[in-house]
């Protein structure tokens, strides 16, 4: 190679390109699947707010919401144990594709059968309506899910994606082709998505994951399959109900006009954590390496690194949505119909969180390579617990301006014990490190 390509790679924009051990390259795959799911989102989110009034939509919403906590049961966890299990300690795939793949079974049909229980509980829709979306999303989704991790750690990240944009493509069909044939009903909306999501499923498991090498089988999964999945699980639950809890607690209390107007202002604002989503997706697995040779302040120097860029990020983000609001009145206009327009006077409050959504992931993430899990978990489950209060009490009291207080109180809580946590114990595994130095013995 010339000097002038040894010049040209060790420029600004190579050097950018090639951080994170190729993250750019895997962000552009994720930012691919993201903007499919963006531009299914808000497909389903135009056309059901065409069919369905506020009080309806928020109920719909309320139901994905509760069924967006378990989800971290029936495959965050799974999948993420997966790679967790693959990545950092190199175990067999087929030893793991035969314990997880049984689990992720297990678990999303225990987990399909909480939630529908909680569902007929807090929110108010048709028992069938309620089966169909849960169990297309608890349990259908979760087979596509984890098979997809599977297909990662067998292939790469890039071939995990295309498997989820297959997904992401059946949702983007299937709601206008529902929408032109004047079916677009919840029901009819949950049977398609689960005969489509099943078929996908068993394609990946009965034909996609042998061709990959897989011996397919299932089996008893271990007690340490379940323990790896709980690590991952029972955090990232604790995280959605910080996320998803304000819209099934506005079903609960019976305010269910705040809470279609409230789903409406919170899917716009979504849109502006598009690019962290993107690149948090994509670096997660980076995290997970112990960073036992290198220098002092691995881990806290990598997570403040790429929060810094989150958090300007998530600023113009914020920055773009207000200028959408405020000076490019038609877009917002298409967006949110007249009978959701109160949902306009939420969002300028609610986009803050964009900006403390970019720095509260990453720590947490990076806590990982320094092999606190439990402490993690702790952190998520506080911060859990923080936003249930003040979901119980604000909400009856406030509606909808409680819920978006309950969401910024509790996400800057989430940043400010996050960090505490990171600098803790990154200082604490650099005086182990330097101790061990000091004796002479492998840190």
């Amino acid at each position: 190679m010339s000097s002038s390509d040894d010049r040209g790679r060790s420029g600004p924009l190579s050097r950018l390109w090639h951080a994170f051990d190729g993250l750019a390259s895997d962000t552009m795959w994720s930012a691919a699947l993201d903007v499919l799911a963006v531009l299914a989102a808000m497909v389903s989110f135009l056309l059901l707010t065409r069919v369905l009034d506020p009080p309806e939509y928020g109920s719909f919403t309320g139901l994905y919401a509760l069924s967006t906590t378990f989800s971290a049961i029936t495959y965050s966890g799974p999948g993420l144990a997966l790679v967790q299990r693959r990545f950092r300690y190199n175990e067999p795939l087929d030893q793991i594709q035969a314990s997880f793949l049984s689990l992720a079974i297990i678990a999303g049909a225990v987990a399909t059968a909480i939630s529908i229980l909680l569902s007929l509980v807090f929110i108010e829709l048709p028992l069938i309506e309620i089966v169909l979306i849960t169990a297309s999303e608890l349990f259908a989704a979760s087979m596509i899910w984890v098979a997809s991790w599977l297909v990662q750690i067998a292939a790469d990240f890039p071939a995990m994606i295309r498997v989820r944009m297959m997904a992401v493509g059946l949702k983007l069909v299937a709601v206008p082709a529902l929408f032109v044939t004047d079916n677009l009903t919840v029901r009819n909306l949950g049977l398609t998505y689960l005969v489509l999501y099943g078929a996908l499923a068993a394609w990946l498991i009965f034909r996609r994951l042998p061709q990959l090498g897989y011996d397919l089988r299932f089996r008893r999964p271990p007690e340490d399959a379940w323990r790896s999945s709980a690590v991952f699980a029972v955090p990232l639950a604790a995280s959605q109900i910080q996320l998803d809890g304000d819209k099934v607690a506005l079903n609960a209390f019976g305010l269910r006009y705040d809470a279609g107007i409230y789903a409406a202002a919170y899917r716009v604002v979504l849109l502006g954590s598009f690019p962290i989503r993107v690149i948090g997706q994509a670096a997660f697995h980076r995290f997970l390496h112990p960073g036992e040779d290198e220098a002092d302040g691995y881990h806290l120097r990598r997570a403040a690194a790429l929060s810094g860029v989150l958090f300007v990020i998530g600023w113009m983000a914020a920055g773009a949505i207000y200028v959408v609001l405020y000076l490019l009145t038609p877009i917002i206009d298409f967006l949110i119909n007249d009978d959701f327009a109160e949902a306009k006077e939420i969002v300028p409050w609610l986009v803050l969180f964009v900006p403390l959504m970019a720095i509260s992931g990453t720590p947490l993430n990076a806590l990982l390579g320094l092999g606190k899990t439990r402490e993690r978990a702790t952190i998520y489950l506080s911060s859990a617990a923080v936003s249930a209060l003040l979901y119980v009490t604000l909400i009856p009291w406030l509606g909808w301006q409680g819920a978006v207080a309950a969401t910024l109180i509790s996400e800057t809580y989430l940043v400010i014990v996050s960090w505490a946590a990171m600098v803790h114990y990154q200082r604490q595994a650099d005086r182990k490190r330097g101790r061990a130095a000091s004796a002479g013995v492998p840190g």
